[in-house]
C-alpha cells in the first residue's frame, strides 16, 4: 500500500467521523429545539449528507421503537411508504417556504431541523404515548400534537426571522399533508402484530381446506342456528335464572372450540343452563352441526333468545373465546370465509337491540380488558382475561384451555357458589400461575355494576351442584 493510497483511506476515515459527530450535534440541536431553546442554529449542520443520515436515523430509530412495543412482532415494508409520503409532504411545504423570500438555501436547512426532530417525536409517541391507559390516551394524543406543531412553528420562526405569519402558514401546511396519515395510522411503524402467531400449524391444511363448500356452508347456517335456538327452553316466571352463549370464535386453534364447549358444560351443570344454553364455534371439525361463530350469528342468537327470557328477571351469560387484538376487536377467523371481526360496540349494540337487561360477560383473548369502557352499565359484570394493554395466555392446540377459561371453569364448580367470589379467586389464581411460570402479568380485569352486585346474590339461588 503506497503513501497516497493510505491518505486516502484516512481522509474517508476522517470524513465518516466528522459526519458522525455533526449527526450527533444536528440531534442535540434537536433536541433543544423540542424544549424551544433559543439560538440553536448556530450548531446545525447543513449538507445533503446530514440529511440522508437523519432519515436513516430516523427510519432505524421508528423499526426499533415500534418493535420494542409490538406484541409478536411482524416486519412490513409499508413503513416505508409511511416515511416517503412523509417527505414528500415535508418536500412540498420546504419548498413553498423558500418559493416566497426566494431563498433556495433554506429548503436543506428546514428539511434537516424537521428531521432533527423526528426520532425524538417518534420515541415519545412509541414509548410513552401509546402506553397510556385508554381513558387517557386521546388527551395525551392531542396534547402530543399540540407539542410537536408548536416545535414545527418554532422551527420555521427560527429560519424567518420571527415571520410570525410564516411561520403559522407553514405549520398549517405541515399539518395538512399529515392528516391523512394521522387519521389512518398515527405515527410510522414497520411492525404489525401477529395475534394469530403460534408454534402450532393448523390442524386442517391442503385438501381439507379446498373441500370446505363455502356457499353452502353459509346456506347452512339458518337450519344449523334454528336446530340449536329451537332447544333452548323460556325461563320461569318469577324465577331468575340464567342462559348461556358460548361464541369461539377463531378456527386457527381448537382451543377455542373445547373451551366454548368446556364452559358450557360447567354452565350447564352448575348454573342451571341445561335447557337454555348454546354454542357458536368456527372449526372445521364442527362446521357441519354448530352454528358459525359470526357477527351475524351472534346478533340473530341474541335476538332470539332475548325473547325466550323474562328481560326483568333473567341473565344472560355470555362467554366469548378467540384471539384479541391492540385495537380491541375480537378476531372472527374460518380461513376461507371473509368474516367481520368483533368490537365491543357491536356486542353492546347487539343487546341493546335484543332488550337484555342483565348481562355476565367474559370475554377469554389478549387485550380483553379495551372491551370493558364500551361494555360496562350498572347491570353488568363483565370479566376479561387481560387488561387493555396485557396480552393473555393458553392459546395452543393441545390445549383444552386458555389459562383464563381454565380457571374460570374450575372456579365455577366451588362451593359456596358466588360468580363475584369465583371471579375474584381466578384473578388471583390466574396470577399465581403466571408468575410460577415467569411470564408477564395478563392483569384480568373484573367490573360489576352496583345493580348487578343485588342480582347476583339472587343467582346464587340458582346454582345447583352434583
Amino acid at each position: 500500500m503506497n503513501w497516497s493510497t493510505s491518505l486516502q483511506k484516512e481522509s474517508k476515515l476522517s470524513t465518516l467521523i466528522k459526519e458522525f459527530y455533526s449527526l450527533l450535534y444536528n440531534l442535540n440541536c434537536g433536541l433543544r429545539l423540542l424544549v424551544f431553546r433559543n439560538d440553536q442554529l448556530r450548531y446545525l449542520t447543513v449538507s445533503h449528507d446530514q440529511l440522508f443520515l437523519l432519515l436513516i436515523c430516523y427510519g432505524l430509530t421508528a423499526v426499533i421503537a415500534t418493535y420494542w412495543i409490538t406484541d409478536r412482532p411482524v416486519f412490513e415494508w409499508y413503513g416505508l411508504g409511511y416515511l416517503g409520503i412523509e417527505l414528500i409532504g415535508t418536500l412540498l411545504i420546504g419548498f413553498f417556504l423558500t418559493k416566497f423570500p426566494g431563498n433556495k438555501d433554506l429548503l436543506l436547512k428546514f428539511l434537516i431541523l424537521v428531521y432533527c426532530i423526528s426520532p425524538f417525536l417518534i420515541l415519545i409517541f412509541s414509548l410513552v404515548i401509546s402506553k397510556l391507559p385508554d381513558e387517557y390516551y386521546f388527551l395525551g394524543y392531542l396534547a402530543f400534537l399540540a407539542w410537536k406543531y408548536s416545535a414545527y412553528y418554532y422551527i420555521v420562526l427560527q429560519i424567518q426571522d420571527q415571520n410570525k405569519v410564516m411561520g403559522l402558514m407553514i405549520t398549517c401546511g405541515l399539518f395538512i399533508t399529515a392528516y391523512p396519515l394521522i387519521i389512518h395510522s398515527h405515527t410510522l411503524t414497520f411492525w404489525y402484530e401477529d395475534y394469530y402467531q403460534t408454534n402450532e400449524q393448523p390442524i386442517y391444511t391442503g385438501d381439507v381446506l379446498n373441500y370446505v363448500n363455502q356457499e353452502q356452508l353459509y346456506y347452512d347456517q339458518y337450519q344449523l342456528l334454528h336446530n340449536s335456538l329451537d332447544l333452548i327452553h323460556p325461563g320461569v316466571l318469577g324465577k331468575s335464572e340464567i342462559f348461556f352463549v358460548g361464541f369461539g370464535s377463531d378456527a386457527t386453534q381448537d382451543v377455542f372450540m373445547k373451551e366454548a364447549k368446556h364452559i358450557q358444560n360447567v354452565s350447564d351443570a352448575y348454573l342451571g343452563t341445561n335447557d337454555r344454553s348454546m354454542v357458536m364455534i368456527n372449526n372445521i371439525a364442527t362446521m357441519d352441526t354448530v352454528p358459525l361463530a359470526t357477527s351475524t350469528n351472534l346478533a340473530l342468537s341474541l335476538a332470539h333468545i332475548s325473547r325466550k327470557m323474562n328481560l326483568e328477571e333473567d341473565v344472560l351469560f355470555l362467554y366469548l373465546t378467540s384471539h384479541g387484538s391492540g385495537n380491541h376487536e375480537l378476531s372472527v377467523n374460518m380461513w376461507l370465509l371473509d368474516l367481520n371481526d368483533i368490537r365491543p360496540e357491536d356486542i353492546k349494540a347487539y343487546l341493546d337491540e335484543a332488550g337484555i337487561r342483565w348481562r355476565v360477560i367474559l370475554i377469554s383473548a389478549c387485550y380483553s380488558g379495551g372491551f370493558i369502557q364500551k361494555l360496562q352499565n350498572e347491570n353488568s359484570l363483565i370479566f376479561t382475561a387481560a387488561a387493555a394493554d396485557k396480552t393473555s395466555f393458553g392459546c395452543v392446540n393441545e390445549n383444552e384451555f386458555t389459562y383464563f377459561g381454565e380457571t374460570v371453569f374450575d372456579q365455577i364448580k366451588r362451593e359456596p357458589y358466588s360468580l363475584e367470589t369465583s371471579f375474584k379467586m381466578a384473578i388471583e389464581k390466574i396470577k399465581q400461575r403466571e408468575l410460577s411460570e415467569n411470564l408477564p402479568h395478563s392483569e384480568p380485569q373484573l367490573f360489576i355494576g352496583n345493580m348487578m352486585l343485588d342480582k347476583l346474590k339472587q343467582l346464587e339461588q340458582v346454582a345447583r351442584f352434583p
